[in-house]
């Protein structure tokens, strides 16, 4: 029996159906939505999307039947075996928000656009967490996060489309009014320290520019204490980098260096937990008020201070990331080239 291509627009009660038949002349049925969310007009024009779908990939005919909501996110967390530790719980943090407004029984060819965007404003008025709201930068990352999760459900043909496609992801322009902590704070914070080990992690973040994570996992044997480098696996980007050390983050290495020829094992041996409250706690030793991202704000200062010496790739090189997120997150303009330049 020849395939036949047409998909035709039928009902169910309160239910519009795509109707079609598979590769082997069986007929199929596809639920596109509740009348009451979705107009006639609007679904004779799924129909016609699903019968072009079908023209340039017939297996989608036969593909079997959509799962339910819960069972296809817990198979596609099993499946993304290449994502690092903080991409995995961010998408794990997605599913969880899709489950709870969805519910787990749902299939997931029954969610339209209009329940997508039902979804986003959820997120915008905080009836997803125990907080009142959750940051327009985060749901855009939510967003972004379940488009690609769908996008999976799109090559495995269990969807025709994707109901989050048209959603809003891009984030607002970040806020760079953040902290600057110039070189002569930076040392009231190291003298507020109790500890060379704690000296080592704000100087890797400040006069490196390493992340947080990874100050915490670098080890001895990716330190060239005699080339003056520094070996860098970013687990955010499955990444490998080369920075140079400064002459006082040399110092406060060598302060740390172990007695011995062999060295050996993680550099700063802190624990992950409570770190930001410990920092709070140094700040205000040092006399400042504690600020908001209080690593990633280092972090944001070594790159200003290098993009005033070194040419701008040179410095996203070191830095980790591209030229476009280093000018719309990271570079500030620091007070001190206001006072150079009306001098």
């Amino acid at each position: 029996m020849a395939r036949q291509t047409s998909v035709t627009l039928a009902s169910n009660g309160k239910y519009w159906q795509a109707r079609y038949y598979d590769n082997l002349g069986r007929r199929r049925t596809k639920s596109l939505g509740a009348k009451k969310l979705l107009s006639k007009r609007a679904a004779n024009r799924l129909c016609d999307l699903l019968a072009a779908e079908l023209v340039t990939n017939p297996g989608r005919a036969s593909a079997e039947k959509a799962p339910g909501l819960g069972e296809y996110l817990d198979r596609y967390l099993r499946q993304r075996t290449d994502l690092c530790d903080s991409t995995r719980k961010l998408h794990e943090r997605t599913c969880r928000y899709l489950k709870t407004f969805f519910g787990e029984t749902i299939k997931i060819d029954a969610i339209t656009r209009a329940n997508a965007s039902d979804w986003r404003l959820a997120m915008q008025e905080g009836r997803m967490s125990s907080r009142e709201t959750i940051k327009e930068a985060t749901v855009c990352q939510h967003v972004r996060n379940v488009k690609v999760i769908f996008n999976h459900a799109l090559d495995e043909d269990l969807l025709v489309f994707n109901p989050f496609d048209r959603l809003k992801s891009t984030a607002p322009e970040p806020d760079k009014d953040w902290r600057y902590v110039t070189i002569d704070e930076f040392e009231m914070l190291l003298e507020a320290c109790l500890t060379d080990e704690w000296r080592v992690l704000l100087g890797l973040c400040r006069l490196a520019g390493l992340r947080r994570g990874e100050a915490l996992d670098l080890r001895w044997e990716h330190v060239d204490l005699t080339s003056k480098r520094i070996e860098v696996f970013a687990k955010k980007t499955s990444k490998r980098r080369i920075v140079p050390i400064v002459s006082r983050l040399l110092e406060l290495i060598e302060a740390v260096k172990p007695s011995g020829e062999v060295l050996e094992g993680r550099i700063v041996s802190l624990s992950s937990n409570n770190l930001h409250r410990a920092f709070h706690r140094v700040c205000k030793r040092a006399g400042f008020e504690p600020w908001p991202d209080c690593f990633q704000v280092l972090r944001r200062n070594c790159e200003t201070d290098w993009a005033q010496e070194f040419p701008q790739h040179v410095v996203s090189t070191w830095i980790g990331h591209n030229i476009l997120v280093s000018a719309r997150h990271y570079l500030q303009v620091p007070e001190e080239l206001y006072e150079r330049a009306s001098a």
